[in-house]
């Protein structure tokens, strides 16, 4: 009996993941003083199904070099949001005491 073979459009998983790259991204770059949690969790969350989307990407593509460029591009944005984040989330979590990052001169607020 052979094995069922995947039948997902491996583009499909590359271009989700190009799209939720630039908002986990810019969602790293800004947390607001208001409705913080509320941020970092739709933040964590996008960046978190960007990841998931391009490896899944990653994974289907076999030889297609055009997914696999665009899917490590959603990677790369969607990994850098969420370091961004965790960043910001440590700064605030410790009231200043972990250096602030350089692209945000409001986040120890």
């Amino acid at each position: 009996m052979a094995v069922a073979r995947d039948h997902e459009p491996p583009a499909a998983p590359a271009t989700f993941a190009v799209l939720l790259g630039p908002v986990a991204f810019y969602m790293g770059i800004i947390v607001p003083a208001e409705s913080t949690v509320r941020h970092v969790l739709l933040g964590a969350v996008f960046a978190i199904v960007c990841l998931a989307s391009g490896w899944r990407a990653i994974s289907i593509a076999r030889r297609r070099v055009a997914v696999r460029v665009w899917a490590w591009i959603g990677i790369v944005l969607g990994a850098a949001g969420l370091l961004m984040l965790v960043w910001q989330v440590l700064v605030l979590l410790t009231a200043g005491a972990f250096p602030p990052p350089f692209w945000s001169p409001y986040a120890g607020h």
